[in-house]
């Protein structure tokens, strides 16, 4: 029996490493658009760095991060399709991350040789359930700066659960430093951090926990500055005049509770498909730890009436708070709300299912239920399959559409060119694509800089 035990799970991790494999071989299609010739233009003019420097006095704070000035040397010095690679390995590392993660939120100390594809199917369903955003977060030269915080988020919260247990003062420093640059990340990720940070300082208050309750307040502190040296960039407030100019001065208590009522919906709305598919991967995560589901949900939904019930409160839902945190940046500007920001919501919401399944398992699993893992699993890889086949067709033929036009472009220096728009159902969930909308779109500006054409004309 455990010969076949282990060739059931190495069977999984193989057909879980060839999901990851063509996940990356997506890559091939990725091709410049939108936002990545303005980059291109703002690097050959400025630099990498001006380009951060003037960017965080007139546009953006975010402007001045380290995932800004890689974005402005990758554009400048890799080919599109290295630079989407590098994005698309940070989003699958943040997703085996997160299975680390899960195992340490929930307490989970067995050994993971007898569980070697987990972080794989987690990382698979992470990315498959990410399907309404990844073209902007992975697969987009500009927007995959979205997906290398997320990397970076993935590596602090891992090693905010490893750092308190170590009696060595240098891991602790060095911990404090990482937390700077992870101040500098972007404000829905650190705003997230933030109030994951108050949980555990109330938390370690409520416990009498007084060493602990200093260091996780100084890395409070720190989160907090760079979030306002993010959020007080110049930059961000002529942003604001530019999209919504009445978005702090009329806003009122209505204005702003209806904002976030938008927000979180639009967000469950994009998080929709993730949520079924971490429901299901949280199941065979349990199985997989020789326990089934019982019907206990009853006891761990309740209002807290004693420190003992809030403290555990706050140890089951601290994500689900920690996720509804990150929509905060966009109370005031709904308008700025999209796919790609939902990412650090789709992480910690995941983070939330997981535990949440996992506190219900009590009841000893038998050996058909465990058959039903496997079977859960390769039926999460192959859906995986179908949506890479499916999306690596569409992006063939896209890519095809967008060398055309490039190659007119690149032979129309210093020429009025015609170009036909590209068909909108050349697009996918993997390769997003905004084409020009008419011939004073900004995009219209941006390419003919960039291919030094007289003018770009879009026919009608």
């Amino acid at each position: 029996m455990t010969f076949f035990k282990n060739s059931g799970i190495t069977f999984l991790s193989i057909t879980g490493l060839l999901v990851i494999t063509l996940i990356l071989s997506l890559n091939l299609n990725t091709f410049y658009w939108a936002d990545d010739y303005a980059v291109l233009n703002e690097v050959h003019d400025l630099g990498i760095y001006q380009r951060c420097i003037h960017g965080y006095f007139t546009w953006d704070g975010r402007y001045l991060t380290p995932a800004a000035f890689l974005q402005g040397a990758f554009l400048k010095l890799l080919p599109v399709e290295m630079i989407t690679l590098f994005w698309n390995c940070c989003f699958l590392l943040s997703g085996v991350l997160l299975f680390y993660i899960i195992k340490e939120e929930t307490n989970d100390k067995s050994g993971t040789l007898n569980k070697t594809y987990l972080p794989l199917l987690i990382t698979v369903i992470f990315w498959l359930g990410s399907y309404a955003h990844i073209g902007q977060t992975i697969y987009w030269a500009t927007g995959g700066v979205y997906s290398f915080n997320l990397l970076l988020g993935a590596i602090w919260l891992l090693l905010f659960y490893k750092v308190p247990k170590t009696n060595r003062p240098v891991f602790k420093i060095v911990f404090l430093i990482f937390t700077v640059f992870i101040g500098l990340t972007t404000q829905n990720l650190t705003i997230g951090f933030i109030a994951l940070l108050l949980l555990t300082v109330v938390t370690d208050f409520l416990k009498n926990e007084k060493r602990n309750i200093n260091y996780n307040v100084l890395l409070l502190l720190i989160i907090i500055g760079g979030t306002l040296f993010l959020s007080l960039a110049p930059g961000n407030f002529l942003r604001v005049e530019e999209i919504n100019n009445s978005a702090f001065r009329n806003s009122t208590l209505w204005m702003l509770i209806r904002n976030s009522a938008f927000t979180l919906a639009t967000y469950f709305l994009y998080s929709f498909i993730l949520i079924i598919l971490s429901v299901l991967a949280a199941f065979v995560y349990v199985f997989q730890s020789g326990n089934k589901i019982s019907a206990t949900i009853k006891s761990h939904i309740f209002i807290p009436k004693t420190k003992e019930r809030f403290l555990a409160f706050i140890a089951t839902y601290k994500y689900l708070i920690v996720a509804f945190s990150t929509i905060l940046p966009f109370i005031t500007m709904p308008e700025v709300v999209s796919s790609r920001t939902a990412i650090y919501f789709m992480f910690f919401i995941v983070i939330f299912i997981f535990r949440f399944i996992h506190q219900l398992t009590v009841v000893q699993l038998n050996t058909k239920e465990n058959r039903i893992s496997s079977v859960l699993s390769y039926t999460l890889f192959f859906a995986a399959f179908g949506f890479i086949v499916y999306n690596f067709q569409k992006g063939s033929a896209l890519k095809i559409e967008i060398a055309k036009r490039e190659l007119l472009l690149k032979n129309s220096k210093n020429k009025v060119v015609s170009i036909k728009k590209i068909e909108e159902n050349l697009k996918s969930y993997c390769y997003d694509f905004r084409d020009f909308r008419s011939n004073d779109d900004w995009a219209v500006e941006a390419q003919e800089i960039y291919f030094g054409c007289t003018q770009i004309v879009v026919e009608e």
